[in-house]
């Protein structure tokens, strides 16, 4: 038996304003086209050429996106996979440091048979 799906939506707030700010810069992006295709200053160049050269400025931006997302998200994976590392000190006891966990293994002359310290 499966769950009926909800049909509210969980976005979180951070991921509506990102859905929002890709929607606002594709709409840019179209009026900045829209203007060059049909600009008198560019009249002169050929159609083709003024199309040739938007598409490699929005391939240009699309690649300056993707290269900012995939470092930030290779920094993420990072940080994730340092932050799980288990933090291990190499520190070694000193001698009247007993409460140490490592005391009796370093210190072995310092205890009796039964690890009581004498």
């Amino acid at each position: 038996m499966t769950a009926p799906a909800s049909s509210g939506t969980s976005r979180t707030p951070f991921g509506k304003h990102l859905i929002r700010a890709a929607g606002r810069a594709g709409r840019l992006v179209n009026q900045l086209e829209a203007s060059v295709m049909q600009s008198s200053i560019l009249a002169s160049v050929p159609f083709v050429y003024r199309r040739l050269g938007m598409q490699t400025v929005k391939l240009m931006l699309l690649l300056a996106v993707a290269s900012v997302a995939f470092f930030l998200a290779i920094g993420m994976v990072a940080l994730w996979t340092i932050a799980a590392l288990p933090i291990k000190s190499d520190r070694q006891p000193r001698i009247y440091e007993v409460s140490h966990p490592q005391h009796q293994s370093k210190y072995p002359e310092m205890y009796d048979d039964n690890g009581s310290p004498t």
